[in-house]
């Protein structure tokens, strides 16, 4: 039986670790990365941070620090998350950060196409994430997703070429078309999920995702063995 006494001291605890400022300093301990506010009085959100910090735990902490993930900003203003709409979160490039919408926590859907065979799946916060450190993965080896190695796996080419097609999503519910900015080969190509068609640097970060997700199944054979010897260090045989 719970007295007063222990029923305030629970509430004093669960307050304690509810308080942004522990997981603040937890995942700085942790994975060595510093959260900030993307606009002036955008607080961070307890249960976001936590959220964050249990999808990092998936990740290789020594992958984290060797590709400088080392800023993680978090944003009020980018709109609501909607399906199809690129607004989930973005890698700057300029100062090596991520930034989230921290929306998609809020509503954080699951796509049938997220789920693998075992019945493993990630959600909208964990595929973002996973994706923007996809990118900063690559932004980290020189563009590594323009190179011939990878653009090879789908046919991806900056230029429209006979037999090479476009992603193109007609946009609804206020959302604008997503138009592919590159064009692919349709007989060799596979992909993740419709989001990777959109050029050679998101097919990248969409396997990624999917691989440090632990969705290795649904990266397309070609593209995990790509994975497989481009993360060996962190992911050993």
């Amino acid at each position: 039986m719970k007295t007063i006494s222990s029923l305030l001291r629970f509430v004093a605890g669960f307050s304690k670790t509810t308080d942004s400022s522990i997981w603040v300093e937890k995942i700085k301990e942790v994975f060595g990365i510093t959260c900030h506010p993307r606009e002036p009085g955008t607080p961070l959100d307890s249960n976001i941070l936590r959220q964050v910090y249990f999808i990092l735990k998936s990740v290789p902490v020594l992958l984290l620090k060797d590709f400088g993930i080392n800023n993680f900003y978090f944003s009020n203003t980018m709109g609501k998350s909607q399906p199809f709409s690129p607004n989930h979160g973005f890698f700057y490039p300029g100062d090596k950060s991520i930034t989230l919408n921290n929306d998609i926590f809020y509503h954080p859907d699951i796509m049938d196409d997220f789920f693998d065979s075992k019945g493993h799946f990630l959600s909208r916060p964990e595929g973002t994430l996973l994706h923007e450190i996809s990118h900063q993965i690559d932004d980290y080896l020189d563009d590594i997703s323009l190179k011939p190695e990878w653009m090879k796996l789908s046919g991806w080419n900056k230029e429209p070429k006979p037999g090479l097609k476009r992603l193109f999503i007609k946009g609804q519910g206020g959302v604008p078309d997503v138009i592919g900015e590159m064009y692919f080969d349709p007989r060799i190509a596979e992909f993740t999920r419709f989001y990777a068609k959109r050029n050679s640097w998101d097919d990248f970060a969409d396997s990624g995702a999917y691989y440090l997700g632990g969705l290795k199944e649904k990266v397309p054979a070609t593209k995990r063995k790509y994975f497989d010897n481009l993360l060996k260090k962190y992911y050993p045989a």
